[in-house]
């Protein structure tokens, strides 16, 4: 564009000098000649305005006049102030009006016909402004009566009559005017046409070639600033350093990013060569390569900056870790014009990258990297040590030459059905999977993957875990449970049998030997009935000891469904079966109000009659015993509580009193099996519940346990 308003200016710039010349004396005689015309023109065309004027302030008073009646006629109508509105504007308007007319109008004839319009429009404005009194004081029917006669309608007319006469005179007046206006200019154009017509060919000549040039002109410049400044802002506001060269190397743009990374301003570099500017090194002895600019403007293409790990020196001497990359510029004839210089700011994306190679290279699980085509990109030393290959045995390779030969074809599959769908997962989810070692062998892992995704697409990143000895250690630990399971069943099981089949020998001994003692008592020396006693409490004793036994076998044996059953129906039963004991000892009992709960009801009549069997044997003789039998509701089950007044339990001995067979005082003192807290225990945990005791010696203690609600 810019070229071709100098080929034009070029060709046009003699003949508008001339024209210039020979226009300049033609409009001067044109001047002259028609001066007197023009006065004389100018004069006719002032007094046709004013006429318009007068003509046009006419239809303006009847104009304002029909307002103000509008105004008036709907508030009669309706009432409402509001429609009062442009009768009050035009009331104002109307004088200003009549003094306009009265400046303008100069025929005395006119003057008196705008006086009597006056005086008729001013007692239309009393008789509007009789009507809305009278329409405020007297109301609609009043107003309606005035507004109907004709005194209203009659001022109107004459006032028309009025304004058609005074227009009629100022239309004759004015085509008189217009006439001589016409013949005025006719005059005019008759006496400068000679000498314009030249003039107008000159002039016209000229405007046409000077309003072109300029008109290129300024489109041209136009488009040049718009794309200058589209061009600076764009470069000022990228990311990147971008620095522009001529043809000769000299700096022409360095944008802000540009100022950051050298050190340099932009006011300092502007018309310096590139290389006084820009130094670039590489490798480690920082051997310093020629300027990327320099070299595209050379071999006249796009080129890379220098290669390796490449570094900018800075003007204070510091050291910029940059991608830089040139390209030559050229105009539309293909001439070339200069270079752009492109800087990137590498560091960050350096130090994210070493970062992330080492928080993989010190992950405790094996790492690995592959791509969408499945192609092993990044592994870390754990992988090495885990599957036996060498890390650039694996990179490059496709990564099912770590899954089993038996399961390759399914993880291609299981791959790209992951990459069309690409979400986190964590370890330990889906199926059991195998890798495989360089020697062949295969072992059980986890994997966890992460998709990546970058500018070249998305990597899929695994966490893998070797769990051979996890597997392993779970199948101990389910062989030692199973073991286990059945060795509680055995002992179950023998302890049933044992406590039943000793029943009838142990009959077949107590039943004499009380016989003997009943019969005999007395009849012996006191040895034998001593020996007699012994053996009797001794038979007594084994056969509470295999009854508790059997009891304790028989908890984990029973198949009685559990049940939705009534707390408090189980509590009664118990304390009926302890109302001996409750009687001889005075004790207290008291309960909360006990809820429905999910049991069996004969093993909790057991567990209740057992720790309320507990307090009264365990009870203090200095003091009444008191046992109280509370409740607390819990999420989703009840929490029992039975406390007492008695001797207390020293907190070494919570866990012992849980154990079978473990007593902490003689039979002399208490007697008992040492069975019941430990069958308490099996109850309560073969409803799924927990027991736990508090206590404080000397001052009494509460077993805690929990049963299910019956709504779960």
């Amino acid at each position: 564009m810019a070229s071709a308003v100098k080929r034009f200016g070029a060709t046009t710039s003699r003949w508008i000098m001339v024209g210039l010349l020979a226009g300049g004396v033609l409009i001067l005689a044109t001047v002259a000649i028609g001066a007197l015309g023009t006065i004389r023109l100018y004069e006719s065309e002032a007094e046709v305005e004013r006429a318009n004027e007068v003509h046009l302030g006419l239809e303006r008073l009847l104009e304002l006049a029909r307002d103000a009646e509008t105004g008036q006629r709907g508030y009669v109508i309706t009432g409402r102030v509001e429609y009062l509105e442009p009768y009050l504007k035009a009331l104002p308007q109307l004088r200003q009006q009549f003094d306009s007319l009265a400046t303008l109008l100069q025929d005395p004839v006119q003057k008196q016909r705008l006086t009597q319009l006056h005086g008729l429009l001013d007692r239309k404005q009393v008789e509007l402004a009789s009507v809305i009194a009278v329409r405020q004081t007297q109301g609609f029917e009043a107003a309606q009566a005035i507004v109907q006669n004709d005194t209203g309608r009659q001022f109107m007319d004459r006032a028309r009559a009025i304004v058609e006469d005074m227009e009629a005179t100022v239309r004759e007046q004015t085509t008189l005017r217009q006439a001589h206006a016409s013949n005025t200019r006719d005059t005019a154009i008759t006496m400068g046409f000679a000498s314009g017509a030249l003039t107008l060919l000159v002039c016209l000549s000229f405007v046409y070639l000077a309003s072109r040039l300029l008109r290129l002109e300024g489109v041209a410049v136009a488009e040049l600033a718009e794309q200058k400044e589209m061009l600076d802002v764009t470069l000022s506001g990228i990311g990147d350093g971008v620095i522009a060269v001529d043809v000769d190397g000299r700096v022409t743009f360095f944008n802000r990013v540009a100022e950051a990374l050298t050190g340099w301003r932009q006011a300092a570099v502007i018309g310096q060569h590139i290389e006084s500017v820009l130094t670039f090194r590489r490798g480690p002895d920082k051997e310093v390569v020629e300027n990327p600019a320099l070299v595209a403007m050379r071999e006249r293409r796009r080129v890379a900056g220098p290669p390796g790990e490449p570094l900018l020196i800075a003007r204070d001497d510091g050291e910029a870790h940059i991608d830089a990359s040139s390209a030559p510029t050229f105009d539309v004839a293909g001439t070339l014009l200069g270079a752009v210089i492109v800087l990137h700011d590498v560091l960050e994306r350096e130090r994210a990258e070493e970062r992330f190679r080492l928080a993989v290279e010190a992950s405790p699980n094996a790492m690995v990297m592959v791509d969408a085509r499945g192609t092993i990109e990044l592994i870390n030393s754990q992988t090495e040590r885990l599957f036996g290959y060498k890390r650039d045995e694996l990179l490059g390779q496709p990564v099912e030459m770590l899954v089993p030969l038996r399961f390759r074809a399914k993880h291609v599959a299981h791959r790209d059905a992951f990459l069309h769908a690409p979400a986190a997962r964590p370890m330990g989810v889906g199926r059991d999977l195998f890798g495989i070692r360089r020697d062949g062998t295969e072992f059980p892992i986890e994997i966890g993957l992460n998709p990546i995704e970058t500018a070249e697409g998305v990597f899929v990143l695994s966490a893998i875990a070797d769990v051979t000895e996890r597997k392993r250690a779970e199948l101990e630990l389910r062989q030692r449970s199973e073991e286990l399971a059945r060795s509680n069943q055995d002992l179950e099981q023998f302890a049933y049998v044992a406590s039943h089949d000793l029943q009838e020998p142990l009959r077949a001994v107590a039943g004499p030997l009380q016989l003997l003692q009943r019969r005999y008592q007395g009849q012996l020396d006191a040895r034998a009935d001593e020996f007699i006693g012994h053996a009797v409490d001794g038979a007594t004793r084994m056969q509470a000891l295999i009854d508790d036994l059997l009891s304790y076998s028989r908890v984990g044996r029973l198949e009685d469904p559990q049940q939705n059953i009534d707390s408090g129906e189980v509590l009664t039963l118990a304390l009926r079966n302890l109302t001996a004991v409750i009687d001889e000892s005075h004790a207290h009992i008291t309960h909360d109000a006990m809820p429905i709960v999910r049991a069996i009801p004969t093993q909790l009549t057991l567990l209740f009659q057992n720790l309320l069997g507990n307090a009264i044997k365990f009870r203090s003789q200095d003091r009444p015993l008191r046992v109280h039998v509370g409740v607390t509701a819990l999420a989703d089950e009840w929490q029992f509580s039975i406390k007492d007044s008695g001797i207390g339990i020293d907190a070494q001995y919570f866990d012992r009193i849980f154990l079978i067979f473990q007593r902490l005082h003689t039979r002399r003192e208490y007697p008992g099996t040492g069975l019941g807290l430990a069958l308490c225990k099996r109850i309560v945990e073969h409803h799924g519940g927990r027991i736990w005791v508090e206590s404080t010696p000397n001052e009494g203690t509460t077993f805690f346990f929990t049963l299910r609600d019956s709504a779960t």
